[in-house]
């Protein structure tokens, strides 16, 4: 019998693929209605997934003169959006992001009190501190602060947080969950020593099985480090597909979708990937490597690797941003069959390189929608994939303490 695998569906906006939104299995009106997250919702719930997780989005994409009209991302507030899925579904978990550089213990606290005591327990947090640079001019700042301090920043601020629900929890009664679900997705030094102080779940990039192994295996060493169990924390990486008939057709599928985005789009996404204004340089030019790393406030090193191969083959800008977009931050893009997509995860379960996956369609919500009819049944067919929910809260659908031993003091 295979592991259990978990499922979250990361929704953000109208697709992975900034493309996606073009596909005619694409309803990109529908992200500006309820009954577009109601029929999402009920999907997730239907394909026995764990939870639904949005990021957030703090800078403005208007600055500098740039036309963010063409990423076509439309940024609703995730925490309103999550409480509209609540009201229509029963178990699927509400994992929402929000900063601790940017927001009050008191607030974050008293924002995921509420949604645990209304969605029944379903509430998890993606702690992040929040590295985009035109962030701080938003919140009356000039720069962020250093990214070593923003991690002691958010320290601080999840242990003020906790003492607010014990607090409210002793006052009022205990939340559900006593508080939410902790998931940290920071890859570097700092946020990975993070992740293994609090995380009970990481969000992460795998573009390979060998990675994933690697990234694990280093998590867990790291959480255990920390005194805390490593099968307490399910490690959940990026998935991005793109699902057909045949591979074949998939592939064209895949191709398709990326003929869709027009040369604007492209760059702008990329400026936005790698944090730095790429508007400026020649479409047609060499990709402007040194510009590029001497503005990115990103790890340098993973970044030079990602440019170091099509720069040395000579490709152009365009081009290369033609070719990023399905691939930002390294994700894992698989291209073929249901049952292909069903093998290749539960292939990555059995090789220790993953506790789950966080699925991110490329277009929404017709991926998904393929997904969950045709990719999960062959999952719970091999014993994979849960047929019913475990429990009503967010916890016990991914198999965590019930009750948290951080809100035990």
């Amino acid at each position: 019998m295979p592991r259990p695998i978990h499922l979250w569906a990361f929704l953000q906006g109208i697709g992975h693929y900034p493309s996606g939104w073009r596909h005619p299995g694409a309803d990109p009106a529908g992200v500006f209605t309820m009954d577009y997250y109601a029929r999402v919702g009920r999907l997730v719930e239907k394909g026995r997934f764990d939870a639904i997780v949005f990021g957030d989005q703090l800078q403005s994409r208007g600055v500098h003169g740039r036309a963010p009209e063409h990423l076509a991302m439309p940024t609703l507030d995730p925490m309103a959006l999550l409480s509209a899925i609540a009201s229509v579904t029963q178990h699927v978990g509400l994992v929402n992001t929000l900063s601790t550089t940017y927001w009050s213990p008191e607030g974050l606290a008293e924002r995921f009190a509420t949604m645990d005591r209304i969605s029944g327990g379903r509430a998890g947090w993606n702690i992040v501190t929040t590295a985009h640079p035109d962030t701080a001019p938003n919140f009356g700042d000039d720069e962020l602060p250093e990214k070593s301090l923003r991690y002691k920043m958010a320290a601080q601020t999840v242990a003020q947080a906790q003492a607010v629900w014990r607090e409210r929890n002793a006052e009022l009664g205990t939340s559900p969950q006593a508080r939410p679900v902790f998931v940290q997705a920071g890859q570097s030094a700092d946020g990975r020593d993070f992740a293994a102080s609090i995380a009970e779940a990481i969000f992460c990039s795998a573009p390979t099985m060998e990675d994933g192994i690697a990234f694990r295996n280093d998590m867990r060493a790291r959480v255990a480090a920390a005194g805390r169990d490593p099968d307490a924390v399910k490690i959940m990486p990026g998935l991005s597909f793109i699902l057909a008939d045949t591979e074949a057709a998939a592939i064209a599928k895949d191709q398709a979708i990326l003929d869709l985005a027009d040369e604007k789009l492209c760059i702008e996404y990329l400026s936005e990937s790698l944090v730095c204004d790429l508007t400026q340089f020649d479409v047609n030019g060499p990709i402007p490597v040194e510009a590029i790393l001497a503005q990115t406030i990103l790890p340098k090193a993973d970044i030079a690797r990602v440019l170091e191969k099509p720069a040395a083959i000579g490709l152009s800008l365009g081009k290369f941003a033609a070719g990023y977009v399905r691939t930002p931050r390294g994700h894992n893009v698989f291209r073929g069959t249901a049952s292909q997509l069903a093998n290749m995860m539960i292939q990555w379960i059995e090789a220790g390189a993953c506790d789950g996956f966080t699925l991110q369609p490329a277009y929404m919500p017709g991926e998904l929608e393929i997904f969950v009819e045709e990719v999960v049944p062959i999952l719970q067919a091999a014993g994979a994939l849960r047929t019913e929910y475990p429990g009503s809260t967010l916890r016990e659908t991914m198999g965590l303490p019930r009750w948290p031993a951080d809100m035990a003091a």
